[in-house]
């Protein structure tokens, strides 16, 4: 059975060359919308996404070839692991936050989290804006490199005035941040996930506009934050353990006491 650190370990290189890829792609590509998605913020793909993809699909393939994956593309090497029955599964998103990347005016991240019966036991987020990955394993901590540079710990905090936040953040929620000095920048949710960890950022606000609620990205970016000593909360309470469809609001921030100042902007 591989071990989330080894899973980690491993899928670090090829996350740097998926983000080096991406970010030299960056301003080149088109949009090629898919057509069986309900908004254009879903809907938006570009050769970005499937050359990420790849990148990583590769590496699991030659390191994990067991493993069951999700993934957000219809790239070739999927086609390899769609027999796959296992309790592990490798969960991709090339570029979260597509419509971010093609635009320009916000935070994308390439995400790669490992999960056991539903359960994230590893995560690995990249935000090529900012220059850094955050690697983390359940029980063992998180790290945080910038590129070419070697991890070390991290420890959630409330960095700066930034506040992450999800597309179509309602008017009223984002005037109150204002109000609270607090500045809001649209990020893609797994930026969102580790606003704590991110130079300048004070936390992170998502609202799933969509009726299932938060993507399994919310999990897996959210374990980084947790092992570093961060908070992730719901509007009801803490995030549960497992993916759980429905979810609709992640609070993310360094501390409880944070997390309660972001609950009074939404509530």
């Amino acid at each position: 059975m591989l071990t989330p650190r080894e899973f980690v370990e491993r899928m670090t290189l090829p996350v740097w060359q998926a983000t080096a890829a991406v970010r030299w792609l960056e301003g080149r590509v088109r949009n090629r919308p898919k057509s069986d998605e309900p908004t254009p913020e879903k809907a938006a793909l570009t050769d970005g996404d499937c050359v990420s993809q790849e990148i990583l699909l590769v590496a699991l393939r030659a390191h994990f070839p067991r493993v069951s994956v999700f993934v957000e593309e219809d790239t070739p090497s999927a086609e390899a692991f769609a027999e796959n029955r296992s309790a592990e599964t490798v969960v991709i998103d090339p570029i979260d936050g597509t419509a971010r990347y093609l635009r320009g005016d916000g935070p994308y991240a390439i995400l790669v989290g490992l999960e056991r019966d539903g359960r994230v036991e590893a995560a690995l987020v990249a935000v090529p804006q900012f220059g850094v990955m955050v690697r983390a394993t359940r029980g063992g901590g998180a790290e945080i490199a910038r590129m070419g540079g070697a991890f070390a710990p991290v420890r959630a905090e409330r960095r700066g005035a930034q506040l992450l936040v999800s597309h179509g953040l309602p008017q009223e929620v984002r005037a109150r941040a204002n109000a609270a000095l607090l500045k809001p920048i649209v990020a893609a949710g797994a930026a969102i996930g580790i606003a704590p960890l991110l130079d300048g950022v004070g936390g992170g606000l998502r609202i799933a506009a969509e009726s299932q609620g938060l993507s399994r990205r919310a999990w897996i970016a959210g374990l980084a934050t947790c092992e570093a000593g961060g908070c992730v909360e719901t509007l009801e309470g803490p995030l549960p353990e497992r993916f759980a469809p429905g979810v609709r609001t992640a609070l993310v921030a360094a501390s409880a006491r944070d997390v309660a100042k972001l609950r009074e902007l939404v509530a």
